[in-house]
């Protein structure tokens, strides 16, 4: 009897040291009116990520649309992630919605832009009292997927994907694309948003650091700095982000990020056609 209630007992414990899967999915599809943003689809990658997901054995998700996606409400969640993880744990963080260059003025960045997604509130253009504060900018994102990372221990992991674009000095328009949907469906801009000189808020952020040790960190984007990013037509003619459709399909198979992350670096999307032939999905591991 004994023994059998010492086997009960580590059973209890190992059931409570299980790690557990979470994710963040933050879709905007539509913006607040007065941004100046276009309707995407970014909304509709919620829709499709998230039952894949819990199928595929996440019980911690979190969605933010639209309305609900705003800066501090993506900040907030991400805040409350970390609090949540335990070593060992894994983490999904997606952002779909537009993306932006943003001038970069604390002097990090050799191109001389900084990388931003833009929250529902963001507003296209630097105008009135806004100077960038509702944008979330590369350097503000990196402690909080730091604190995550350091949080989540060596036997942790986290993924990343980001269904946006940064493109600076492209068309707007690209000739060898023949679907008008895809074609009106880039997300992001090649407008780069600058500050005017009587503005303070992009001063007041700091230079990211290093990542601390902790978690393997794997962060992908849609396309390149220099490249724009259109969504894709589903089989069924739905409009969806072209790195979520595509993660998708990986999730179907597999929630394997060592998997994801091989299929990424070996240009897997390649053969499935769903990324256009301009755009390159770019890969970055932080050990």
């Amino acid at each position: 009897m004994k023994h059998i209630a010492l086997c009960i007992l580590a059973l209890a414990a190992c059931m409570a040291c299980r790690a557990t899967d979470r994710a963040i999915i933050v879709g905007i599809g539509q913006y607040a009116p007065y941004t100046g943003w276009k309707r995407i689809n970014g909304d509709a990658d919620i829709t499709l990520l998230q039952p894949a997901l819990q199928k595929g054995g996440f019980t911690d998700i979190v969605t933010l649309a639209n309305d609900r996606a705003t800066k501090q409400a993506i900040v907030n969640a991400l805040k409350a992630m970390a609090e949540r993880c335990k070593p060992g744990d894994r983490v999904l963080f997606h952002f779909s919605g537009h993306g932006q260059p943003v001038e970069d003025i604390n002097g990090d960045e050799a191109s001389g832009y900084d990388e931003a997604v833009v929250t529902y509130s963001a507003r296209k253009t630097c105008t009135g009292n806004y100077a960038g504060q509702q944008h979330l900018i590369d350097d503000e994102l990196n402690p909080l997927l730091n604190t995550i990372k350091r949080r989540l221990g060596p036997n942790g992991a986290m993924f990343v994907t980001i269904d946006a674009c940064y493109s600076r000095g492209m068309e707007r328009c690209n000739s060898d694309i023949d679907d008008t949907d895809i074609l009106n469906s880039a997300r992001g801009t090649d407008h780069t948003f600058r500050a005017k000189s009587n503005t303070t808020y992009l001063k007041t952020i700091p230079r990211p650091q290093r990542f601390d040790a902790g978690a393997s960190l794997v962060v992908v984007s849609a396309c390149q700095s220099t490249e724009r990013n259109y969504e894709c037509k589903s089989p069924t003619g739905k409009m969806y982000g072209s790195l979520s459709y595509y993660l998708y399909t990986l999730i179907k198979q597999s929630t394997d990020f060592t998997a994801w992350t091989k299929a990424f670096q070996n240009g897997d999307y390649r053969r499935r056609k769903i990324f256009q032939p301009i755009q390159h999905p770019a890969v970055v591991v932080y050990k």
